[in-house]
């Protein structure tokens, strides 16, 4: 292990912040050591399994729709490969190798719970993997999100099995996986029983991208406050509706936070001499796009942190099928299927009690329960317990094999329960996303408003489109109508991807999350957003030129000298691209709230 910084992976504690950061490399996984135990528990009860013979769907029969073809012993690890090559079906443009990195870190993560099956062997080898930026090459589309992300995941697992193409991590391009393991000191993984499809199903694609729009949508809810500030301040705006009593009455998280960050920006202790210049005398209210702010970036706000919360949800939990439990892991449980004592006891355990007893003029001997006698609960919890435990080693001893036909569950009696399920359906991320797409898409289209008044000389009393000599200079004419497209599109953007489904695999799939789309377009509004606060933040940096040289404050004055580090003023017209994708990096990285940060923690 070299020196560089250790993320250790137990299957359950992964934040999006964490992962988002693990896109950047200079960070190595480890498992940590409950995690150790439970992948090799995992794996025993499928060894148990296949040494056993009973049909089990995922580890001796087809998928899908041939899920009632049954495999032969000597077949089984040709099996996973066969499902890794033809499932590996994805088109598009390829995942980055940041976005790659991401989304093999977080498969390694739900591997980790134990409930997948694989060995220790192969997902210690995903790790050297992961550990040496040997990335296999992922198309983006092809996933309907349901079962999970197949394709996607497919096409991570090919090339860790050396097919395929593979990121060299030298070259930063594409070659043969086979030879960039070899290059690189590493080994294929060599796929066991459950092994292919336990790499491959999940909502790891959905999930890693979500974890990117959520930390990139954080950072520019930031510095969407920070742009409004400073815009309020260049037109001569007010911080009255920004006072705590206001904001106290409706009190959403976000919408106070907001509220403080501006106020504070604006008038940290003292007026700036910029507003002391003018005193908003004369005016009465500004426009909602300088007065509503903390309402709209409010909702935005809270919309990821509540996104964050599912996610993190998700990013931890187990989305394979079928899925592993062991024997400890049920003993408490009453397995499916069983069968109960015979006489009337059985038959009320079962659901179907005896007819009341009856007097003879018909009337019920069988008086209704008080619901507020609780004097024998203690007797009836032990009588509960007890039963189940008789249940359970009851059935213990039996022979599961039937059940194959019925549920797709199988108990080894001294190793655990192999169960289908649909923790793999991506609904829950494939909402999330969607939801974040059209929360944080509202920052743009209220900083377009912001831009349309710093340009508009009628509404500003600042030269048109923020240039001396106009006519013969355009300025940020174009630049708003930038913006504007930005935020057209997003309006077609935000539209919910999750609301469609469509029926897949001969209707055995037959309602499908769409969350890959979800979260790609989610990743192309927030980028939109980024590009839009950064236009408004160039826009009233170039409209402070005009009140010099009266001074904002402090924090603000920060962010001017920020931005003039990399885009001098405009004194007539130039290539505006460059200057807006240079403040857009300011924002991304995270320089545009680090410039206001510490002013902020002083108030």
């Amino acid at each position: 292990m070299s020196d560089q910084t250790i993320l250790l992976i137990d299957g359950y504690s992964l934040t999006t912040q964490e992962l988002y950061n693990l896109s950047f490399g200079g960070v190595e996984l480890q498992l940590s050591e409950d995690a150790v135990e439970r992948v090799k528990n995992g794996r025993a009860v499928v060894d148990k399994i296949v040494e056993s013979g009973e049909v089990v769907y995922g580890i001796n029969t087809g998928f899908g729709l041939f899920s009632n073809v049954t495999v032969a012993p000597d077949k089984l690890e040709e099996l996973q490969v066969n499902l890794i090559r033809s499932h590996s079906s994805g088109v598009g443009e390829p995942l980055t190798m940041a976005r790659t990195r991401m989304l093999l870190a977080l498969r390694i993560n739900v591997l980790a719970k134990g409930h997948s099956g694989i060995s220790l062997l192969n997902i210690e080898k995903m790790i050297k993997a992961f550990n040496a930026s040997c990335l296999p090459c992922v198309p983006q589309k092809g996933t309907v999100g349901a079962s999970g992300d197949l394709a996607p995941l497919s096409h991570l697992a090919l090339g860790l099995i050396g097919e395929g193409k593979m990121w060299n991590p030298k070259t930063k391009k594409l070659g043969e996986a086979a030879e960039i393991l070899k290059e690189n000191g590493l080994s294929a993984i060599v796929l066991g029983a459950k092994e292919g499809l336990a790499m491959i199903n999940g909502t790891q694609l959905i999930a890693s991208l979500g974890a990117e729009s959520i930390e990139r949508s954080s950072n520019v809810a930031k510095c969407a406050d920070v742009a409004c500030a400073l815009t309020l301040e260049v037109l001569c705006g007010t911080v009255r509706a920004y006072h705590p009593l206001i904001h106290k009455v409706r009190p959403h998280v976000g919408q106070q936070v907001v509220a403080h960050r501006i106020r504070t920006l604006l008038q940290p202790s003292n007026p700036s001499e910029l507003f002391n210049s003018h005193r908003y005398i004369g005016k009465v209210q500004d426009a909602y796009s300088l007065r509503c702010a903390p309402q709209v970036h409010g909702i935005a706000c809270d919309t990821v942190e509540f996104v964050r919360g599912l996610m993190t949800t998700e990013l931890n939990s187990a989305t394979d099928n079928p899925m592993v439990f062991t024997a400890e892991q049920v003993k408490n449980e009453v397995p499916f299927g069983f069968d109960l004592p015979m006489g009337d006891e059985g038959k009320k355990a079962a659901g179907r009690a005896s007819p009341p007893t009856v007097d003879d003029s018909g009337s019920s001997l069988d008086k209704p329960a008080d619901a507020s006698d609780v004097t024998d609960l203690d007797a009836a919890k032990k009588e509960i317990a007890a039963l189940r435990k008789t249940v359970y080693q009851q059935n213990a001893k039996k022979n599961w094999g039937f059940f194959k036909k019925n549920s797709d569950l199988q108990l080894e009696t001294d190793s655990g329960v192999i169960m289908s399920g649909g923790n793999f359906h991506g609904e829950y991320p494939a909402k999330a996303m969607d939801y974040l797409a059209i929360g944080i898409h509202e920052l743009a289209a209220i900083s377009e408003r912001r831009i349309e008044r710093l340009v508009n000389p009628s509404l500003s009393a600042l030269p048109a489109f923020l240039v001396q000599d106009g006519g013969f200079n355009s300025g940020f004419m174009i630049a708003h109508c930038t913006a504007a497209a930005l935020v057209s599109e997003n309006k077609v953007l935000t539209h919910p991807s999750s609301v469609d489904s469509i029926s897949t695999s001969a209707a055995k799939e037959d309602h499908v999350s769409m969350g890959g789309f979800a979260s790609r377009k989610c990743l192309e509004v927030v980028d939109h957003v980024e590009t839009v606060v950064a236009i408004e933040i160039l826009a009233a940096c170039q409209a402070l030129e005009f009140h010099r040289p009266l001074k904002t404050t402090a924090g603000l004055e920060k962010v001017y000298e920020l931005v003039r580090s990399e885009v001098k003023s405009w004194d007539r017209d130039r290539m505006m691209s460059p200057d807006i994708e240079a403040v857009k990096a300011m924002v991304k990285d995270g320089r545009i709230w680090s410039a206001v940060e510490s002013f902020l923690e002083e108030a």
